[in-house]
């Protein structure tokens, strides 16, 4: 029996390995056979999103500048002018660079800081300790600012003398505006590659950066079509500015506002309910509480780039990238006459405040690992 098989094997193995490979050509041309096309746009719709209509203040409290203020408030805007201060809720602020952000290099960008809630002003300056966060002079000469980020303004603020109060204020600050920032750029980049993809070919978007672009456009309060404006809404206000104001409208973080309810920048809430537990209801000059100086911050930045008022601001600021010049809020800030009913005077108190502080040098500052 073992001499008759033999020869069959043998035979066999001459056919084997061709047959093989035989096989793998066969399955390597049927998957190299594209799929059907599928076309998902006639499967998704969208409805507009309704705004719910606000009645506006007739004046706005103010209370005299000083050179430690406690606070100030927003210039009230005429009344046919809309406020859409008041149309973001704070899931919007806190969630509005979800499903499809940016592209994987701007992804990779993203700095995740690290969240604290100091309960007194000594526990937050051991915070700044413990990440070595304590010269402000080493970031002014370049050195990257720590990925730490402060949920809270201590309530215990005010009995720190007037620098290192200050000190503290402007180390809680900065690293909050670099990462709102860096978010804004993240969308900025993609924003700008789909543009320039459009100029090449008008037809070329796709449902899923459709899909992008209409949230987009939704959150910066104009339509997808307008890209230009959508393009000079979308961008940074320079940290020197955001501080400066932050300072002057909350005393350096120690108005009551800021102490209970975070509130850093002056914004107003005249009608609605709050999103924190205050004890103050909104009304004429009330000011508007958030549950984190991150939330304040997105507030803040969102309303310069979408508010009627600071048109001014933004056209300024897309002339300067025009330019391809550094954004510098000494300059910026002077198109902000409308932020405060003082006017002038108060641009003039706010570049005072940047001047004494030397603030233009955190312009140009950037987050650890961004």
């Amino acid at each position: 029996m073992h001499c008759s098989i033999r020869p069959v094997i043998d035979r066999g193995r001459q056919y084997a390995f061709p047959a093989v490979w035989a096989a793998v050509l066969a399955t390597g041309v049927g998957l190299s056979e594209p799929l059907p096309a599928f076309d998902a746009a006639p499967y998704l719709s969208f409805a507009p999103i309704g705004k719910v209509p606000v009645t506006l203040p007739d004046e706005a409290m103010l209370v005299a500048l000083d050179a430690e203020p406690q606070a100030l408030n927003f210039l009230p805007p005429p009344v046919n002018v809309p406020d859409d201060t008041f149309h973001y809720s704070t899931l919007d602020l806190s969630m509005g660079h979800g499903r499809f952000a940016a592209p994987g290099n701007a992804l990779r960008r993203q700095v995740q800081l690290r969240a604290v809630s100091p309960r007194t002003a000594d526990e937050l300056a051991g915070f700044f300790r413990d990440v070595s966060f304590t010269l402000l002079t080493d970031i002014r000469q370049g050195e990257a600012v720590p990925a730490i980020k402060v949920d809270r303004v201590p309530a215990d603020l005010g009995n720190k003398d007037g620098f290192e109060r200050k000190q503290l204020f402007i180390t809680a600050i900065l690293p909050v505006v670099l990462e709102v920032n860096q978010r804004v750029l993240a969308d900025r980049e993609q924003l700008l590659a789909l543009r320039d993809k459009l100029a090449a070919d008008p037809l070329s978007m796709g449902p899923i950066e459709r899909i992008w672009l209409d949230d987009l456009a939704d959150r910066y309060d104009t339509t997808p079509d307008r890209i230009d404006e959508l393009v000079r809404r979308v961008d940074i206000v320079p940290p020197s500015m955001a501080i400066a104001q932050g300072g002057v409208e909350s005393g350096w973080g120690t108005s009551f506002a800021a102490r209970t309810g975070n509130a850093l920048f002056g914004q107003i809430q005249v009608v609605g309910r709050h999103s924190v537990d205050v004890p103050w209801k909104p009304g004429n000059g009330m000011p508007q509480p958030f549950s984190s100086v991150g939330e304040a911050t997105d507030a803040y930045i969102a309303n310069l780039n979408t508010h009627p008022a600071y048109a001014g601001f933004r056209a300024a600021r897309a002339a300067a990238r025009e330019r391809s010049e550094q954004l510098e809020g000494y300059r910026l800030i002077g198109t902000l006459l409308s932020y405060s009913e003082r006017g002038l005077q108060y641009v003039q108190f706010v570049r005072q405040i940047m001047r004494e502080n030397d603030l233009h040098d955190f312009d140009a500052a950037k987050l650890s690992g961004f």
